[in-house]
């Protein structure tokens, strides 16, 4: 049996060892939106590689000087698989080494925040810290969108279709996307609520069910129909993990909300409309699935070549010929292939039956619960990568694979003492 299951393995001085570099991983979307304002712009795209560096050095140091014992996740024989398919693809699809490059480079940089998180987490008090202190920026960056909907902020006319005259404004928050606030808000909502129902002290769930009304009312407000879809899928996750009484929640939101909120209600009909397939087959998501198509039909087995199609690598080299293919995986497959898709999805399965894995090891039940809750929330934001471009955003990427690392480590955390009351 993998070192997932055995925590008694690590001496107790290694039990105990806090990682406060870790802190600033979860800080993420606060960091990012700091380093885009005007006097620290110029960090704005190298400073989360140099956090990246640092952590790795310190990671280096701490396992000579502290002799860490090693650990074995599951993950490094598909994750080394993944990187040789992506870099054969490299050698014999690239129309352009340099874009190809960096088309690679952002398939890959970002899986490395799993085996930080999965090795430098050695605290259970850690753990708990991390997932609080990632709630309390999404419960920020959640009332920032709350107020953006109060106040009617100002929208681009491009995030509505034309027909749909009843949504007024759509909030974005400190991210600049009402879809990939969507997305991080679907995690906190997960998050949350499982912190909620593991918690046992009054005050305790007051403050988590309140962070879970602020980002539930957010994501409503994102008026995102992906990370609705998504939430859903969650929910039922959560439902079928940890609380039954989820699923009754989700059958009355269900039956109440023509009644309740009709601007949902409108905005998910209207999804099922005609007129809505008509425009999005013109020039909206479905339109791009088949040029999307066109091109992987093309070069089936390998694709058109990393970074030559439907992300941020090609729109920034190709401005005038690509697009955002508003599916990641048909982002991915039209650039690498069945051959490169197989091995990103084989690596996504990996990793998260590694997580299952290691929470059917987890003992302690407040950790459990805790990482029960993540999972749903990353298996939410892979569906909805299903219909956005998700993974595009390396803030929502190094969250996923960050937090998969976290669920992976818990089984090493169980014999740190309890010393609060949960």
């Amino acid at each position: 049996m993998e070192a997932t299951t055995k925590a008694l393995d690590l001496p107790q001085n290694h039990r105990e060892t806090r990682s406060v570099e870790l802190y600033l991983v979860v800080l993420y979307a606060g960091l990012d939106w700091l380093f885009r304002q005007g006097g620290l712009a110029f960090m704005q795209g190298i400073w989360d590689e140099l956090l990246f560096i640092i952590i790795i050095g310190i990671w280096l140091l701490r396992t000579a000087v502290q002799q860490w014992a090693p650990r074995r996740s599951g993950m490094l024989l598909p994750f080394c698989l993944y990187i040789s398919i992506m870099l054969f693809l490299v050698l014999i699809n690239s129309p352009d080494d340099s874009v190809a490059l960096e088309g690679m480079r952002v398939m890959v940089q970002y899986v490395f925040w799993f085996f930080i998180a999965y090795h430098l987490l050695r605290s259970r008090q850690d753990a708990k810290g991390l997932v609080n202190v990632f709630l309390l920026l999404c419960l920020a960056i959640a009332l920032v969108g709350v107020m953006q909907y109060i106040q009617g902020v100002e929208m681009p006319a491009a995030w509505v279709d034309k027909a749909e005259q009843g949504v007024k404004t759509r909030v974005f928050s400190i991210i600049g996307s009402p879809n990939v606030l969507g997305s991080l808000m679907i995690l906190a909502i997960s998050v949350a609520y499982a912190m909620y129902y593991g918690s046992k002290h009054w005050l305790k769930q007051l403050i988590y069910a309140g962070v879970l009304l602020v980002c539930a009312l957010c994501l409503l407000f994102t008026f995102s129909r992906g990370a609705w879809l998504a939430i859903i899928l969650s929910a039922l996750l959560l439902g079928l993990w940890v609380d039954k009484r989820v699923l009754i929640i989700i059958l009355l939101m269900a039956v109440l909300t023509p009644s309740l909120m009709p601007a949902v209600y409108d905005r998910m009909a209207y999804m099922m409309s005609s007129d809505y397939i008509a425009s999005s087959e013109r020039g909206g998501r479905l339109g791009r699935w088949e040029v999307a198509m066109n091109h992987w039909r093309g070069s089936p087995e390998f694709g058109v070549g990393l970074g030559q199609f439907g992300g941020a690598v090609a729109a920034r080299h190709y401005p005038e010929d690509s697009f955002y293919a508003d599916n990641w995986y048909l982002k991915v497959g039209t650039e690498t292939g069945w051959v490169g898709l197989t091995a990103t999805l084989l690596l996504l399965i990996t990793g998260l039956r590694r997580a299952r894995s290691a929470l059917d090891a987890t003992e302690d039940p407040y950790l459990k619960i805790m990482g029960l809750g993540i999972l749903a929330g990353l298996v939410g934001i892979l569906a909805h990568n299903c219909v956005e471009n998700i993974f595009e955003v390396p803030m929502m990427a190094s969250y996923f694979w960050f937090f998969l690392g976290l669920v992976v480590a818990l089984p090493h955390l169980q014999s740190s003492p309890l010393n609060d009351m949960e």
